[in-house]
């Protein structure tokens, strides 16, 4: 995804939500606090979807804009980008303090988007996450490793200390299975961060 195509579709969803705050958060995040870098540089060159939350939340309302927004549905398949609104309490596994460190995306007054390091961390922990839920049997396949890409591709470009994410991600408290797999998550990142 690109800004122009965020900014096409905030546009859509900015029409249809006017009495809340909308929140970015994954990949295309990144593009409110980048907006002028290349998408390949910051790793959203392959991202199709924004992820949004409504602040406050409203699951009807969110079906709403799933059903004309959202993946395969009219706006997708008209345009190759969709957004996916997700249910406000998914932020629970957030890093803490990440509502005061939003950024304001640009040209939007009630568009607020995760600060990078709070994406990557996000990005740890769903990676993380995914390949146990796998190793246990409760999903057939992981993420793969287009969020480990992501996050290489901000070290590469200055954008995110390596050093920094680890100890982002060692502040969480997180049980010893999700500790570990986060070490390994976090290890790929940083040893391919380096090459």
């Amino acid at each position: 995804m690109d800004i122009k195509s965020l900014k096409l579709l905030l546009d859509e969803v900015t029409r249809q939500v006017t009495d809340r705050r909308i929140l970015l958060f994954g990949s295309s995040s990144l593009l409110a606090s980048y907006p002028e870098e290349e998408p390949d540089r910051i790793g959203v060159e392959t991202t199709i979807d924004a992820d949004f939350f409504l602040d406050p939340d409203d699951k009807a309302f969110r079906a709403a804009l799933l059903a004309e927004l959202g993946k395969e549905q009219s706006y997708h398949i008209a345009n190759g980008y969709y957004g996916d609104f997700v249910d406000l309490r998914m932020a629970e596994g957030f890093p803490k303090g990440w509502r005061e460190r939003l950024v304001p995306m640009p040209g939007f007054d009630r568009v607020f988007a995760l600060h990078p390091m709070d994406m990557a961390v996000s990005k740890v922990i769903a990676t993380a996450s995914s390949r146990l839920e796998k190793r246990f049997g409760r999903r057939a396949a992981d993420r793969g490793m287009k969020d480990i890409n992501t996050l290489v591709a901000l070290i590469r470009a200055g954008y995110l200390d390596g050093g920094e994410l680890v100890r982002e991600v060692n502040r969480l408290e997180l049980e010893s299975a999700m500790i570990a797999e986060c070490g390994r998550v976090l290890e790929t990142v940083l040893g391919m961060g380096r090459g």
